[in-house]
């Protein structure tokens, strides 16, 4: 980042340091800027309980195939899951469901069958 602040000198929030050494009356001084690094910036209580998160460790070695199901099974525990009412009146809404839209498209299947038939014959 020194090199950044170097790049930029004297704008935004550095403090730029000069000196000048002339060397003859007909030569400009010389400027030589000395950036000095940015305090960095007061935290409050609040930010410091916001920063307080881990990185995500970095796996090194592939885990082994049985720690694939303690971890299924764990995720299977933290599942929420139906009480038995819950169940049978979920099912028997699929089960209704599935009859109705059978029924919609044997229906419509029905009608182009007749139409097909209507169509070949008497062409």
């Amino acid at each position: 980042m020194a090199l950044k602040e170097k790049k930029r000198k004297g704008t935004g929030g550095t403090s730029a340091h000069t000196e000048a050494t002339p060397s003859t009356e007909a030569e400009q001084p010389a400027a030589v800027a000395v950036v000095e690094p940015a305090a960095p910036p007061k935290e409050s209580k609040d930010s410091k309980k916001l920063k307080a998160t881990k990185a995500a460790p970095v796996l090194t070695k592939k885990p082994s195939r049985l720690r694939f199901f303690v971890d299924a099974f764990q995720e299977l525990r933290k599942a929420h899951w139906p009480t038995r009412r819950e169940a049978l009146r979920l099912s028997l809404l699929v089960g209704a469901v599935c009859v109705i839209v059978g029924a919609l498209l044997g229906g419509i299947d029905f009608v182009f069958l007749k139409l097909m038939g209507l169509l070949l014959l008497n062409g």
